[in-house]
């Protein structure tokens, strides 16, 4: 009779479930729907509050909004703090563990012992036993290496954050000087323009009087819908910059935003010698390989410390309502302990894998300081070539301004021909396009050698984050 009872009992608890699981169904299309209006919503209101106005921003400030914003920045930051909660959690191990556990019993009938023709009672119908139990570790030294190694988990975590932000503001800073190089394009370009509609308006004024053939004023007007179709994709090149630079800064990469033309970045100051060696010194890379060495060799020991026996202390304190206990409290107190003697030389193994490892580490580190110096040789010789070509750029620029004055002062005297205006003018549009793309350049090699060499404009490393 107790087993349908118990089925009997059991009913509503399974209706429950049911309804409780039934429950729990995600509609994913609604989801989907509802964070495809939200998020976008909320990056407009966030790229409204931060650039609205017609505000004009800076290279700093750019930055400063995509260190805040940009979600492998984000991403880092918390796993910096997972990091810290793992070392805490890693640190509990030292602390004695206490447990409580309650439980009721409750039988259909009271038990009893049968004596000859009648029975004894042996224990309450209904008891509850409540044990407080602990264990303490006395011994057990692979736990100090696993914290060790938690610890330095954390500190690889925080250099791996610099890291991030190191290069989030390397991509703003080439994405701000080429936004700014093209807009510098684009005004030289419509200037151009402006010389080639002139060009093509005189020439078709000469051909109405037998002065200029057909070709030529045909080849004016290639070259004016050659400017058109460049001012267009500069135009187009525009909007994919900014859009790449706002998502860089973690905003809505529709938006629009006005930048403020500031000073270059000035090349970091020391010869090659001093850069490498300040690049071995604070690049994030090798202070993170030195760590792994350090985690590496923690491994090692706790693989040592696998041999060694573990002691844990044990206590709990038992109390019971069966009134038929003599003592319904009792305490216990006990020590135990654990040694490998034999697991099939999986210790043995464990510990040849770790110190192999440990040697690996050390190969890695080797191999991002070759790396890293090679970055900063590569990094400052495209910085000297890349001054070099600004410094060529110029001259011809000013070169091609002149040449164009002269040409357009002998085109009034009727001394030159039209295909000689045409070269001016082509030439001239050729040297400030150049001269804006070797400045670019300049500047994306000037913010790469600032990156390889350690961090970019004063990055703060001991900042200081608040727990989740």
């Amino acid at each position: 009779m107790i087993a349908p009872r118990t089925a009997i009992r059991s009913v509503p608890a399974i209706v429950l479930c049911a309804c409780i699981v039934s429950g729990c169904a995600v509609d994913f299309d609604l989801m989907r729907r509802r964070h495809a209006e939200q998020f976008p919503e909320q990056l407009s209101a966030r790229t409204s509050e931060l650039l609205g106005d017609n505000r004009t921003v800076g290279l700093d400030e750019c930055v400063r909004i995509a260190l805040a914003n940009n979600l492998d920045v984000r991403t880092a930051r918390l796993n910096r703090r997972l990091a810290r909660l793992d070392r805490k959690i890693a640190f509990s191990n030292f602390l004695p563990q206490v447990d409580l556990e309650v439980t009721t019993l409750s039988a259909g009938r009271q038990q009893g012992v049968r004596f000859g023709a009648g029975s004894a009672s042996m224990s309450d119908r209904a008891v509850t036993r409540t044990v407080l139990s602990g264990q303490q570790s006395i011994f057990l030294p692979e736990t100090w290496f696993l914290y060790e190694m938690y610890k330095k988990g954390e500190g690889v975590s925080r250099l791996l954050q610099q890291r991030t932000r190191n290069m989030i503001r390397l991509q703003v800073t080439t994405l701000y000087f080429a936004c700014l190089a093209q807009a510098r394009s684009a005004r030289a370009i419509a200037n151009s323009l402006e010389r080639s509609e002139s060009l093509r308006k005189e020439l078709q004024a000469l051909a109405g009087e037998g002065l200029a053939l057909p070709s030529q004023v045909q080849q004016a007007e290639t070259l004016l819908k050659t400017h058109q179709v460049e001012l267009a994709r500069n135009r187009r090149l525009q909007r994919e910059t900014k859009s790449d630079l706002l998502d860089a800064m973690g905003l809505a990469p529709m938006g629009d935003i006005t930048l403020r033309n500031e000073n270059p970045l000035a090349a970091p100051p020391g010869d090659l010698a001093d850069q490498v060696l300040h690049a071995m010194l604070n690049r994030p890379e090798l202070r993170i390989a030195d760590r792994t060495i350090e985690i590496r060799k923690d491994e090692t020991r706790i693989a040592i410390a696998r041999f060694l026996p573990k002691l844990v202390g044990l206590g709990d304190l038992t109390h019971s309502s069966d009134s038929f206990l003599k003592y319904s409290t009792m305490s216990t107190l006990g020590v135990s302990g654990v040694m490998t003697v034999f697991n099939g030389f999986r210790n043995v193994f464990e510990y040849r894998a770790a110190r192999q490892r440990e040697q690996l580490a050390s190969i890695d580190r080797e191999r991002a300081c070759m790396t890293v110096m090679l970055e900063v040789i590569r990094a400052r010789l495209q910085l000297d070539d890349a001054a070099e070509q600004c410094a060529l750029a110029r001259r011809e620029t000013v070169s091609a301004r002149t040449f164009m004055d002269e040409t357009q002062a002998q085109w009034r005297e009727g001394l030159i021909v039209t295909s000689d205006k045409l070269d001016a003018v082509s030439r001239d549009a050729a040297a400030r396009a150049n001269l804006s793309i070797s400045e670019f350049r300049h500047q994306v090699a000037a913010a790469t050698l600032h990156d390889v060499i350690g961090p970019v404009r004063g990055d703060e490393t001991n900042e200081r984050e608040k727990d989740i």
